[in-house]
């Protein structure tokens, strides 16, 4: 971040300084919301949540290096080093001042929406344009209004790009992002049945990532998937550049020649050229790559650059994460779930060569609503007709819908087992596995289906 004065800061987040100045002069280089990783002469901006307030750590983070605080009210006390600057909402004013912080880059700043694949695409646009370009992208998925600001503010402002991922549960949520952000390319990997309880409908998705377009660069580029074609029609007011993806050839990019092993998945593009190699699992990562080739595409890196860092991508922990446990494979995909993405997920176990067996360990989707008995029912027979799966694991209450759906879809009542929660999956699973087995983990993340990875590696440990 390119050092500011507190009266800059000021002037940004339109507050009111409660004191006088120390000095006019003194800059801030670095913006905090955690006492625990505060920086020297940095600025504390306490966040209110349901359970806490963390204005009561403004003393921590005068302690830790803070020089100014952000502050929704007076308090009784104050440490004397520390400027407050009072403003009526300390969450949005980081937002106001994420947004002049991004005024002052002459990085590209790519924005990555969507309701699958944000997270692995955003490392896959990273991978594609690190080996010309200089920049950084969001850690982990920090993709809401305290995410993206603190992703903003460390990024050097004379790099090349930056990266930020967009995720929403309401309506809402991607409009201020895009206007914080300002980006120069915009991203949506899809659209999907995700966080139902808060955006309606699968229309609400769409029309809901749609918003990035509010804060796109009239004059920059969309890059959507086409396969969707009601999501186009939720984009086509953008008068800028677009350019398409998916696994439908009308698109400007698609992939032929899929194959998929446990090392990675190859593609060509459009049917011609040399094949991409990308080291992350399932057919879905074709796609995914696609969108990373074209920002890189967009930012003039040579096709062979982009190929040359994709071979060497990295995707994100516990996202079709492949291990190997003893004398057991692991496909641990525990971080998330809904409809599409299990599917996806479900889709990569029944495709991937296995010397054992094939098991599912599936538990809830959260957050779907009304629909979500629909959906886990049409996931149990997704699994029944795939006629690849050995052995099915069903967690928490919405796992009976799934075991229920996959038995009436024909698969044999022996193949599946019910588990109360991640617990009881983590013992049962002990008791059942063979060695060569291949084992999928995915659920949404209160589920908490780790704890099966965990006690699988315990196992393997413990075994002489």
């Amino acid at each position: 971040m390119k050092p500011l004065t507190i009266q800059q800061i000021r002037e940004a987040v339109d507050g009111k300084i409660l004191a006088e100045l120390p000095s006019p002069l003194a800059m801030v280089h670095a913006v905090c919301t955690d006492t625990r990783h505060m920086q020297q002469s940095s600025l504390f901006v306490p966040i209110r949540g349901e359970h806490h307030d963390a204005h009561r750590f403004i003393r921590a983070a005068a302690d830790g290096g803070a020089i100014c605080a952000l502050v929704d009210h007076v308090p009784e006390t104050k440490p004397e080093n520390v400027v407050l600057i009072q403003v009526a909402d300390t969450r949005k004013a980081l937002g106001r001042l994420a947004r002049h912080v991004r005024q002052t880059m002459r990085s590209k700043v790519v924005a990555v929406a969507g309701s699958n694949g944000k997270t692995s695409t955003k490392h896959l646009i990273d991978a594609a344009l690190n080996g010309r370009l200089r920049g950084s992208i969001s850690p982990k998925s920090y993709n809401n209004d305290i995410g993206v600001p603190l992703t903003i503010f460390p990024a050097d402002p004379k790099q090349d790009y930056l990266v930020l991922e967009m995720g929403t549960n309401h309506h809402g949520e991607i409009l201020p992002l895009a206007k914080m952000a300002s980006p120069d390319i915009a991203v949506i990997t899809n659209c999907g049945a995700e966080h139902l309880e808060g955006l309606d409908d699968l229309t609400g998705v769409r029309r809901e990532n749609a918003m990035i377009l509010a804060g796109l660069n009239p004059r920059g580029l969309l890059v959507v998937n086409g396969d969707d074609r009601e999501l186009l029609d939720a984009v086509g007011a953008y008068s800028g550049r677009q350019m398409t993806f998916g696994f439908d050839s009308r698109n400007d990019l698609f992939p032929t020649d899929i194959v998929c092993t446990q090392r990675g998945t190859e593609f060509r593009i459009n049917g011609d050229g040399p094949a991409v190699f990308v080291p992350l699992l399932g057919r879905h990562t074709a796609c995914n790559a696609l969108a990373a080739i074209a920002v890189a595409r967009a930012l003039a890196v040579p096709d062979e650059t982009i190929f040359d860092g994709l071979s060497r991508a990295r995707g994100p922990d516990m996202r079709l994460e492949l291990s190997h446990i003893g004398q057991i494979t692991l496909l641990n995909d525990a971080y998330n779930a809904n409809p599409n993405s299990m599917r996806a997920a479900i889709e990569t176990l029944a495709n991937l060569p296995t010397d054992g067996r094939r098991i599912a360990v599936l538990g809830e989707m959260r957050e779907l609503g009304a629909y979500s008995e629909e959906y886990h029912r049409e996931i149990g027979s997704f699994v029944a007709r795939t006629r690849k799966i050995d052995l099915l694991l069903c967690v928490e209450a919405a796992g009976e819908w799934i075991a229920d759906a996959a038995m009436g879809a024909g698969l044999a009542s022996s193949s599946i087992r019910r588990c109360a929660d991640s617990a009881a999956a983590a013992s049962a699973i002990g008791e059942l596995l063979l060695p060569g087995d291949l084992i999928l983990l995915k659920a949404s993340r209160g589920v908490r289906l780790e704890a099966v990875a965990n006690a699988l590696a315990a196992r393997a440990t413990a075994r002489p």
